[in-house]
């Protein structure tokens, strides 16, 4: 399209009776302006004043100095457009809680739930839960939260904006951010993204100079060093092809201006503008900073171009209001924040039996849904052994044949057909793309690839390129948007292409997926899939094998679900997309060519609820993904060639985990054994061991009491994944290692 950048700044400084004369506001809007510009600078003050007092406690990361640039820019959205906010948001809570106000009372309990969400009282927007660096209403005000990690709120409003332009819904996405997140990893992913996929998205830079200590572009002081060799940020629009604007950052009238135009291109052409504001705040990066990294001379030249000052003097030389006009608006949001403090001050603590409240939403089934996964789930594993025999006693020429061969038997006598985990889980998304139309899959290579393992293939032929979404190859990207959309209400289903990968998205998978409903008091679910793959079995090295579900299972928040058979995969799949929680689904690697047999019709397995894959009364093995099937290989040699009744119970869903299960399990034998191709220190099978030590029955028993030997965890080495086939081989538990242990264990 041709990259522009227009430097408003050297345009004459606009006039507020040049607005209202065009109808672009009125005198009243621009009163309002400098009594939310007052607000959040009085807020500012006693948050400032409040810290000293250990009475607002944590870090705050104050706004005065900057008010123009929320104040202008919210004014130029409407109602129904959202925004995504930082560590330093007072100023964006401020404005858009004031554009929803509809009275006076309105706009002081607006005031008065930020000023307690600080003070982390009860009554407090998140409920006391984010604080200052997280502070949002995220339900009413179309406010995707803000995040107190540098840059992480920029992919999840990318997420949001595709969700507006998919839904067809006219709303439009302002991203506010600092000039430090422009030179972070995630702000090059999240605009690229935002510029290929073509998204109704806004980015505003607030460009205060300086991020945290260090000057972007320079400064006079002796030993200050720069982040970046260019002054003006806005030149980096240059990589994305989109138009950028520069502005002055003081003057509210200017940035709505520029809003304004950016939102009009925005909502009609579905394009990315980038706005880099110059402005400055007048406090440290926090409370503690000594500001020692920039002069006098520059602080006390800016202050002279005060927000406050620069809109005051407008009405005041263009004759539309009078100085004691001016006063009482001062006194009137003066008032505000004061009563705001008092409120805080006299609001509740929240109730500490509430602290696990709202971490996840609550979900539940059917019991008849249950009840059917445990019927199936045994008609299941018949029907595959069925489909095995038939294989082995075949005497077709080739393999091809007499697999299908079998295949119709198992057709013909259990009325399932048999397919790949591959094909399960291309199933399962296919199934759920039909079923709703608000469910999207995206990610690296899954369209016209069809997935690294062909685990999406045909699915974008079915449903085109605006449900299957090729990326580029940028993990924080891909798991912020799938965040953003979430919170937008789209279910996506986010492809990582290897689970060595998610080390690169873990913050947005983490802190804005996973912590957000908990973080912004229960307002908000992410109904988001991420799915990805692990393990070793192809000899492709530590970064590309890893089994990385215990760090998944250490963030609240998530669930983390893997599955063993194909029938699993599939049913497990359609229950992670259905849920209104953010699921981490890990296929492995080595399983995808796996054969079983899959029933026909609509099901799905439910989550948090494990699977007796085997029964048995002389010992428990415990176990998921590959070495769950690895496990049943295990069990059979120990019944067939030792007289040993191994009961094997696949997890399925490691988290939330179905103790119970295992605990009524290891009750009955007495021997707990459990196997993971993850790492053996702090890994699932100690979880899974130590969950079950103290678990406490019925009569007041715990596991321990059960235990006739000391469990047994077997895990993989801890080395990095190798390469070489026996290295490889030797690296996580054999079936010939999980029988000598069950034997060793009898013994």
């Amino acid at each position: 399209m041709g990259f522009v950048i227009e430097d408003k700044r050297k345009r004459p400084a606009p006039k507020v009776k040049d607005l209202i004369k065009d109808g672009s506001i009125s005198l009243d809007d621009a009163l309002d302006w400098l009594r939310t510009i007052y607000e959040i600078r009085f807020f500012e003050e006693k948050v400032f004043d409040l810290l000293g007092q250990n009475i607002i406690k944590g870090a705050s990361h104050l706004y005065a100095g900057e008010e123009a640039v929320a104040v202008g820019a919210i004014a130029a959205i409407e109602r129904g457009d959202v925004i995504g906010s930082t560590h330093r948001g007072h100023g964006h809570c401020g404005a858009i809680g004031n554009k929803y106000a509809d009275s006076e009372a309105d706009r002081q309990h607006h005031w008065n739930q930020m000023m307690a969400e600080l003070m982390g009282k009860e009554t407090g927007y998140c409920k006391g839960r984010g604080g200052s660096m997280h502070i949002a209403d995220v339900d009413k005000c179309n406010n995707l939260g803000s995040t107190g990690i540098v840059g992480g709120n920029q992919a999840p409003a990318v997420g949001a904006a595709l969700a507006e332009k998919y839904r067809k819904t006219g709303k439009v996405v302002l991203s506010f951010f600092g000039d430090g997140s422009c030179n972070t990893g995630s702000f090059h992913e999240a605009m690229n993204m935002a510029s290929t996929l073509a998204v109704p998205l806004v980015v505003i830079i607030e460009n205060n100079l300086y991020g945290m200590s260090v000057p972007f572009s320079g400064s006079e002081v002796d030993g200050a060093v720069r982040a970046s060799n260019i002054e003006d940020i806005a030149v980096r629009a240059g990589a994305y092809d989109v138009p950028a604007m520069i502005v002055d950052g003081q003057d509210a009238l200017a940035v709505f201006l520029a809003v304004r135009d950016a939102v009009a291109r925005a909502r009609s052409e579905n394009l990315m503008t980038m706005i880099e504001a110059k402005t400055y705040r007048w406090y440290g990066h926090s409370r503690s900073d000594p500001r020692a990294y920039r002069t006098k001379a520059e602080e006390k030249a800016w202050h002279e171009r005060d927000p406050i000052t620069v809109l005051s003097q407008k009405l005041l030389n263009e004759k539309l209001a009078t100085q004691e006009q001016l006063d009482k608006i001062k006194e009137k949001a003066f008032a505000t924040i004061g009563e705001a403090t008092q409120f805080g001050i006299d609001s509740p603590w929240p109730d500490p039996a509430d602290l696990a409240k709202d971490v996840y939403v609550e979900e539940s089934y059917p019991a008849e849904v249950i009840s059917n996964d445990k019927t199936t789930s045994a008609k299941v594993m018949e029907a595959t052994a069925a489909f095995e025999a038939a294989i082995a006693s075949s005497t077709a020429k080739t393999k091809k044949e007499a697999t299908e061969q079998a295949r119709n038997q198992i057709k013909t006598q259990f009325g399932m057909d048999i397919m790949t985990i591959g094909q399960a889980v291309s199933a399962a998304q296919a199934e759920e793309l039909r079923r709703d139309p608000n469910v999207i899959v995206m990610g690296e290579d899954i369209g016209l690839y069809g997935g690294a393992y062909q685990a999406t293939r045909g699915l974008l032929s079915e449903f085109g390129t605006d449900r299957v979404i090729d990326t580029a190859i940028s993990e924080a990207a891909i798991a912020g948007a799938g965040v953003g959309a979430a919170l937008r209400g789209i279910r996506p289903v986010a492809e990582i292409m290897y689970v060595d990968f998610v080390t690169i998205a873990m913050d947005q998978l983490v802190h804005v997926g996973a912590y957000n409903r908990y973080m912004f008091g229960g307002k908000a679910k992410v109904p988001m899939v991420l799915r990805t793959e692990g393990g070793v079995g192809r000899c492709i090295a530590a970064h590309h094998s890893e089994s990385l579900e215990a760090w998944l299972m250490h963030a609240p928040g998530l669930y983390v679900v893997m599955p063993s058979t194909p029938y699993d995969a599939k049913g497990l799949l359609r229950a992670s997309i259905q849920s209104d929680n953010p699921v981490v689904f890990i296929e492995h690697k080595a399983t995808y060519g796996q054969l079983g047999a899959v029933p026909e019709g609509d099901y799905i397995i439910p989550l948090g609820v494990a699977d007796i894959k085997r029964p048995g009364s002389d010992a428990t093995i415990v176990s998921y993904s590959r070495m769950a099937m690895w496990s049943l290989q295990a069990a059979k040699i120990l019944a067939d060639e030792h007289g040993i009744d191994a009961e094997v119970i696949d997890l399925r869903t490691l988290k939330p985990m179905d103790i119970d299960t295992v605990a009524k399990s290891v009750q009955k034998t007495g021997r707990l054994i459990t196997v993971s191709e993850g790492f053996c220190t702090c890994g699932a099978g100690r979880e899974i061991s130590g969950r079950f030590m103290e678990y406490e029955f019925e009569d007041g028993s715990h596991g321990f009491d059960y235990l006739d030997a000391a469990p047994v965890n077997m895990a993989a080495a801890d080395v990095p994944p190798p390469m070489s086939e026996p290295l490889e081989n030797a690296s996580i538990p054999s079936v010939e290692r999980i029988v000598e242990a069950v034997k060793n264990m009898l013994s």
